[in-house]
């Protein structure tokens, strides 16, 4: 497996499975802040999101995601968002104060995929 390797290839059971593992990685990597491990969704046709985090689970969207990479990057991103403190009571009022790509949760969040991504991988790629 690579991370350059199409989404597609992959059912939505085998897509669960490996996120869930992907998952338990980032949990394990970015702590959990006393925060109970995520449910996980597989769900085509998110309009115009890689991802979601909705207060109980992280959504995925595997026909926006494209490539096992950007699957990587999406649960590394959308974990930042289950773990980080205030985002249920902030995070409207940061994104119309600051604006999506502004917004301190969505920078944090980013900035976890750039650096936690090759971690991650090279941690799934051992278990596989």
């Amino acid at each position: 497996m690579k991370l350059k390797d199409k989404c597609n290839k992959y059912s939505t059971p085998q897509l669960r499975k490996m996120g869930l593992q992907l998952i338990a990685i980032t949990r394990k990597t970015l702590g959990h802040g006393n925060k109970p491990f995520p449910k996980l969704k597989i769900r085509n046709g998110l309009t115009g999101s890689y991802g979601q985090y909705d207060f109980e689970a992280i959504v995925v969207n595997p026909s926006a995601c494209e490539t096992m990479e950007m699957f990587v990057k999406t649960i590394i991103h959308e974990y930042t968002h289950h773990i980080q403190r205030g985002v249920k009571r902030n995070y409207a009022s940061s994104m119309s104060k600051h604006g999506y790509w502004d917004c301190p949760f969505e920078v944090e969040a980013r900035g976890n995929e750039k650096k936690y991504k090759s971690v991650v991988w090279k941690q799934f790629k051992q278990i596989l």
